[in-house]
């Protein structure tokens, strides 16, 4: 694992500060990005672990602050890595609309404990290392007996791969609940708008995607024509999501020739029967 932690906040505090030298003394290298999303793009591969410190600045909760904990939650399931988030608890609390509890390590309220800080980052990086143990004992030589050798996988032992989908909606806490619904039969990328959801497409291949037919800036039929008229994405299923069953409504969307629709008003075990039917015949 790399031994890089980067920490996302406002600007450097003495805070901020404490915590770098802290890690620092336990061998564990940390950056502080600035809280925008092209910084925190263009700098999270080199990271091991995430770190978002809300301060009264991050806490007021502004529209790109939002689309910022959207982003970070986009690149947190790409790069498969963890966060801590250190903040006052409601500002915690409003800061979870937006990120999925799946990727989150550990909170820490402030003013937080400092030790407690270091060794939940100290332990997690080194969560992966080998220790020594009784078969690992030295030889008379002074050299350390070798560790058993891991079995390689056969491919009858390979998982499966899960199917993935994309879930595309501008209301957060509706996000995150079918994700949660969704997130142990399948691989969730979850995006909060159109723009957002394009960018993941560039970078991720879907099996299916979830749209919400209405979203302010660029609707679901908006997004769904772009789809349609790239190449590279013109043949992705496409179920819309609309909370409206007048059928009106239906008849217009239909008439845009998606793979499907979905009633928002579906409860889960209908909505993982119908993506199961669906992938039964893909």
């Amino acid at each position: 694992m790399l031994k890089n932690v980067m920490i996302i906040s406002t600007s450097e505090s003495f805070a901020i500060k404490s915590m770098e030298q802290k890690l620092i003394a336990q061998e564990i290298s940390a950056y502080q990005v600035v809280a925008r999303t092209t910084d925190i793009g263009s700098n999270i591969d080199r990271a091991g672990l995430i770190v978002l410190y809300l301060d009264e600045r991050m806490a007021a909760m502004t529209a790109s602050l939002q689309n910022m904990l959207s982003y970070l939650n986009d690149k947190l399931y790409e790069s498969n890595k963890m966060l801590i988030i250190i903040a006052k608890r409601k500002d915690y609390e409003i800061a979870m609309r937006y990120i999925s509890e799946d990727f989150i390590l550990q909170f820490f309220d402030r003013p937080m404990n400092m030790d407690s800080f270091v060794q939940t980052v100290f332990e997690y990086m080194n969560e992966g290392e080998k220790k020594m143990g009784d078969n690992d004992k030295p030889k008379e030589d002074g050299t350390a007996e070798a560790a058993p050798v891991k079995r390689k996988m056969t491919a009858d032992m390979v998982a499966v791969r899960k199917r993935r989908i994309l879930l595309v909606d501008d209301d957060a806490s509706y996000l995150r609940i079918i994700r949660n619904w969704l997130k142990d039969g399948y691989e969730v990328g979850v995006a909060s708008s159109a723009l957002q959801a394009i960018m993941w497409l560039a970078k991720n291949d879907v099996d299916l995607i979830l749209l919400d037919y209405k979203m302010p800036v660029c609707s679901g039929a908006q997004m769904f024509a772009m789809l349609q008229n790239d190449s590279q994405t013109k043949s992705i299923p496409v179920f819309f999501l609309t909370g409206n069953s007048a059928r009106d409504d239906v008849m217009e969307i239909l008439k845009l020739n998606p793979t499907g629709y979905l009633l928002k008003t579906f409860d889960r075990k209908a909505l993982l029967t119908r993506l199961e039917e669906f992938f039964e015949f893909t």
